[in-house]
């Protein structure tokens, strides 16, 4: 699944980030945003993480990662 980080944001050319890509391997500078209570789609942890990512360009979007296992389950506005 993927979905267009800026498609929410007009102003910006998107970048891409998969659901269930490693949140490393996608993110140049992330800032935490807000935390979900909500399960995880991979390891079924508790509670997911909401960051603000920016890419080396300047391209930005939210994406709500888990903790634990470090893998991106949503993009969010």
């Amino acid at each position: 699944m993927q979905r267009s980080l800026s498609s929410l944001q007009h102003d910006l050319v998107p970048i891409t980030i998969n659901v269930g890509e490693d949140f490393k391997s996608i993110v140049w500078k992330a800032q935490y945003d807000m935390d979900f209570n909500t399960e995880c789609l991979f390891c079924f942890s508790e509670q997911i993480t909401g960051y603000r990512v920016e890419d080396e360009e300047g391209h930005s979007g939210k994406v709500a990662v888990c903790p634990h296992c470090e893998k991106v389950n949503a993009i969010y506005a």
